[in-house]
């Protein structure tokens, strides 16, 4: 039987938290309330409704009755902490802290949660998890240095962990020497993976309860839930559903010079891309950002896509930096950041998001091809070959690569290696465009046969 798409937007919801159970497996039912992610699920689709035809003061209603049970939960978990948190044992105290600290973060109360953070890393000192845990939720409130040095830390507890070195690459943190040390072990990594080794890590997180690739596209709010929709992607639950309850029950009616929803930047967005006007989609697209509930990382890809067009290789880094950050566990976004990175001359931080997409599906063509390039373009000729074989072991119907690995075997001197290359390139070519060219045959019969059906009635 086939599972309901709500049992896999929840299953995908929990994914996000849940990957920090490794710091010791509290319980998560305070964490990540049931009810509230119910309750963003009904906006989210209310959202696709005319504003005319949807009611959103029931949903207001339970989204505020969740918080208050939500809040209630997270008290009771203090007073707890309070009253026994001295008189259990060292391994209770800080299981407690924990679970009050991941509360308090999915909560959107970052200072207390990093508190209780605090109160578990006294008790368990060199706990690189927790330290990851607390930069990325410090990093949440905008304290990046002092997230910089928790990144730092939970690389210098875990050194052989790829993602802690990951981490530590990608925010800039630790020392010169942390960060030699950490392209070190993505380049190990990285020739473990390409041999075929098994490397595994945790998934990469996020700071939001309600992470942003929950949904394939983005859920854009009109002007009656413009300012819900703000608040939500702010972690702001209680104000969201005040918000909700004040919204207008239909659209305003258009008045010269009034500010356009945030839903009507969306659309005029992606008119303005199909007509090929890249400054007004990008424009446009940016402001549509604010009113984003989920799916805020399809625009900046979007944004980072049509940046490039434009020839703005700074800007294209920073959007898809910015949808990484919201979809992390997504290795297309990862692709596409490298290749803005390589195309700004960034080729070490081109090597370490590919790493990142590998790390997350290591079976992922695509990244060793890229990889291939980097090497190729840096005239490693034997590494372009191997990142170039592993992307043909893997594809072996992609023709792409082997124009660089025939390149690569050229420089090497082995011609009659090379020449073979080239031959499989023209022949896997060849083969796609015939099967391009039938199955635009094919569509195109099967238009016609629907035009002789219309015509004969």
């Amino acid at each position: 039987m086939s599972q309901s798409p709500w049992s896999s937007w929840r299953r995908r919801a929990a994914g996000g938290i849940v990957a920090v159970a490794l710091l010791g497996g509290p319980s998560l039912a305070i964490a990540q309330p049931d009810a509230v992610l119910q309750a963003v699920r009904e906006l989210a689709i209310l959202a696709s409704q005319p504003a005319g035809q949807r009611s959103v003061a029931g949903v207001a209603d339970r989204l505020a009755a969740a918080v208050r049970d939500w809040d209630r939960q997270i008290a009771a978990l203090q007073d707890r902490v309070d009253r026994d948190g001295q008189s259990v044992s060292a391994p209770g105290a800080y299981q407690m802290h924990l679970e009050l600290a991941l509360a308090y973060r999915g909560r959107g109360r970052s200072n207390d949660a990093v508190r209780e953070l605090d109160a578990a890393a006294a008790l368990k000192p060199g706990g690189s998890d927790l330290q990851l845990l607390r930069a990325l939720t410090l990093e949440a409130a905008g304290k990046r240095q002092d997230a910089a040095n928790s990144f730092q830390r939970a690389w210098r507890f875990d050194s052989r962990n790829p993602l802690k070195a990951y981490y530590v690459l990608e925010r800039g943190a630790g020392s010169a020497d942390d960060r030699r040390a950490a392209h070190a072990l993505l380049d190990d990594t990285y020739a473990r993976l390409a041999a075929g080794d098994a490397v595994t890590v945790s998934p990469l997180l996020t700071s939001a309860l309600v992470p942003d690739a929950l949904w394939r596209t983005p859920v854009v709010a009109d002007d009656a839930l413009r300012e819900a929709f703000a608040l939500l992607s702010a972690n702001k639950f209680s104000e969201a559903a005040v918000a909700l309850k004040r919204a207008p029950a239909t659209p305003r009616a258009g008045v010269s010079g009034e500010i356009a929803s945030p839903l009507t930047h969306f659309q005029r967005g992606k008119s303005h891309e199909e007509a090929n006007r890249v400054a007004d989609a990008r424009r446009e697209y940016q402001a549509a950002l604010t009113g984003t509930l989920v799916g805020r990382h399809v625009l900046y890809v979007a944004l980072g896509r049509l940046a490039l067009v434009d020839g703005d290789q700074a800007g294209a880094v920073d959007a898809f930096t910015k949808a990484v950050e919201l979809a992390p566990n997504d290795p297309s976004i990862h692709r596409e950041l490298a290749g803005a990175l390589a195309a700004e001359g960034q080729v070490d931080e081109a090597f370490r998001e590919l790493v990142a997409a590998l790390l997350i599906d290591p079976h992922d063509p695509q990244a060793y091809a890229a990889i291939g390039q980097l090497r190729l373009d840096a005239g490693a000729d034997q590494d372009a070959v191997v990142a170039f074989t592993r992307a043909l072991v893997l594809t072996p119907d992609r023709y792409e690569p082997r124009w660089g690995l025939a390149t690569a075997l050229t420089r090497l001197g082995k011609s009659d290696e090379a020449a073979r290359q080239l031959e499989l390139f023209e022949r896997a070519r060849r083969e796609a465009d015939e099967r391009r060219r039938r199955a635009v045959a094919t569509e195109s019969e099967q238009q016609e046969s629907i035009w002789r059906g219309v015509l004969e009635k």
